[in-house]
């Protein structure tokens, strides 16, 4: 391998097609456009894509502990608390700051039997519902007739939807008496109830165990227990939610610059330390390519340098509960010359306290590519995910090109634990 290694940014990686692709799905909804015009564009591509990259590639892994000290201005939310600055003694600080994963093995997603998503698939808006146990793919609206696509909809003018057991969460907009509504929907007796409302608008929603974290305009981000409905302050940090995990709350902000930076703090925001995305209980680790776009998944020391590798032709990661997971290449990363994605079909997944990689299943059918999200969040039912994935396209001349599958329409669905997986085709 190179002597110079470039880091790829493993956590969130999205290419090209997957940034138009978040651009020309969810976002360009009316009803979106509305309701989220409020965040920053660079924030709804992160909010579709999963954890984006602010930098695909660091040269210096041991420097970005200092980017965190910058006097850049951000462009998101003022903090409400200030990070701890960095030692200016030129010393490595970025492990030092790192909390420690809550490495205890508990979902962060309550199980139930079903995976639900707002979609705006092959033109028609809907809010799905995929069963878990077969694949099965219908509308969360059970009414026949209904065409989805007015306020006789019970569930129109939705934008967020996370899934706690066989409860639906989800945000609405009610123009007509100027109100943002935050309703469940039992699944199972087929009954809607409002939880909260507010007349200001409701930017972002995510589902962590039994709780729902919700930013709206007027009181920022709050949290609701919805066993007790007990909501509570959550003391913001600059920028937005990029994810809820293994105890922690990560906030990314973009700066003006183009960069990012991100910050670590208790589930009610307390206690802000800067966040490096590389660190996973006390280890460095990252997806390096060769000079023939080889790419391998490793575990590397504070100076960049290889200690070991974890799993040979691999490419993209992301933390799921107190795993990673990511996925198999014939040997062409996804930074390939001819932006040709090498997929084999194998996913991997890996314990964060011990990293002892395993084959979690093989998709013969199918190339996953890239986890599924509902706008804000990835898609959750205990051990259960979802994943986007790519199969020859029919329609092209070429019988060996491939055709990326999603925006929210197809999706893969994968046991974490089993390795067991359904191919859920929208509406099939």
């Amino acid at each position: 391998m190179k002597n110079s290694i470039e880091l790829y940014k493993a956590i969130g990686e999205a290419d090209d097609a997957m940034v138009k692709d978040a651009l020309e799905g969810d976002t360009a909804k009316e009803q979106s456009r509305r309701l989220h015009g409020i965040l920053e564009a660079a924030a709804c591509v992160a909010a579709v894509c999963g954890f984006i990259a602010a930098s695909f590639f660091l040269q210096r892994i041991s420097r970005q502990g200092a980017s965190f000290g910058d006097d850049s201005t951000p462009d998101m939310t003022t903090a409400e608390s200030t990070v701890t600055d960095v030692p200016d003694d030129g010393i490595d600080h970025s492990f030092d700051w790192q909390y420690e994963y809550d490495l205890e093995y508990e979902n962060i997603s309550i199980a139930g039997d079903y995976l639900f998503n707002d979609a705006n698939a092959r033109g028609r808006f809907l809010i799905l519902k995929r069963n878990v146990h077969t694949g099965e793919c219908t509308a969360v609206c059970t009414d026949p007739f209904c065409e989805h696509n007015s306020p006789s909809c019970p569930f129109y003018n939705t934008m967020f939807v996370v899934g706690i057991g066989n409860t639906m969460y989800g945000v609405m907009l009610d123009e007509n008496i100027n109100k943002t509504v935050l309703y469940s929907y039992d699944v199972d007796a087929d009954k809607k109830e409002n939880v909260y409302e507010t007349p200001a608008i409701i930017s972002e929603l995510y589902q962590y165990k039994y709780f729902l974290y919700f930013r709206s305009s007027d009181k920022g981000v709050q949290r609701l227990d919805t066993r007790t409905g007990v909501i509570e302050k959550v003391k913001s940090q600059p920028g937005t939610i990029s994810s809820i995990n293994c105890g922690l709350i990560v906030w990314e902000q973009h700066r003006q610059n183009g960069g990012s930076a991100s910050t670590a703090t208790d589930l009610l925001g307390n206690d802000p330390r800067p966040y490096n995305i590389f660190i996973y209980n006390g280890k460095l680790h990252g997806v390096i390519f060769d000079e023939n776009y080889k790419s391998s998944y490793v575990q590397l020391d504070r100076s960049g340098s290889v200690e070991k590798v974890l799993i040979e032709n691999s490419y993209k990661g992301f933390i799921i509960g107190n795993n990673f997971i990511y996925f198999g290449t014939d040997g062409g990363g996804s930074l390939h010359p001819n932006s040709e994605n090498k997929a084999n079909g194998d996913i991997y997944i890996a314990p964060l306290d011990t990293f002892e990689s395993r084959l979690l299943c093989h998709v013969e059918e199918v190339k996953p590519f890239g986890f599924a999200s509902s706008y804000l969040n990835t898609l959750l039912s205990g051990d259960w995910i979802a994943l986007y994935y790519q199969s020859k396209n029919p329609e092209s001349e070429n019988p060996e090109s491939e055709n990326r599958i999603g925006v929210d329409a197809d999706m893969l669905l994968v046991n974490m634990v089993t390795g067991e997986y359904h191919i859920s085709r929208y509406m099939e």
